[in-house]
């Protein structure tokens, strides 16, 4: 089973097409902030890791952004797994879920549609929030 890494690779090359043209750091620096950072970062039991090399999310932009009043810093629930979701817009390319929601994301990335499903630019549904295991209702369709 690959581990945290691979996936992580594995999805910046899927996605590295869908990335706005440029220079991208998707690490913001806190400068200063970053202790206060970390402890907010114990407080509310926010699952990121502060030491980690590379990330999935850039959790200190959120960060930063909440702590600024930015309009797309905002937390929810997810219908789809019960559990706290954080906005796309801070999602790096090393992502699975990267879409065109990304601050770093170009025209053509994957959008989400009505359904909870993350689409390709051709139309392939590469995530389904609301059925997370696709292949298990042709098994248990199977099995009747």
């Amino acid at each position: 089973m690959p581990d945290q890494n691979e996936l992580m690779l594995a999805a910046l090359k899927r996605n590295q097409p869908y990335v706005r043209p440029g220079q991208h750091s998707y690490d913001t620096n806190l400068g200063l902030a970053e202790p206060d950072f970390r402890y907010w970062l114990a407080q509310n039991k926010v699952p990121f890791d502060p030491k980690a090399p590379v990330t999935d999310y850039d959790m200190r932009g959120f960060y930063k952004g909440l702590a600024q009043g930015d309009p797309h810093a905002l937390t929810a629930v997810n219908p789809n797994d019960k559990r706290l979701h954080f906005p796309d817009y801070w999602k790096t390319p090393y992502h699975e879920t990267f879409s065109n929601e990304s601050q770093w994301a170009g025209n053509t990335a994957p959008q989400w549609n009505q359904q909870d499903q993350l689409i390709s630019p051709g139309g392939r549904i590469l995530k389904d929030e609301r059925n997370p295991y696709p292949q298990l209702g042709d098994i248990l369709t199977a099995l009747k």
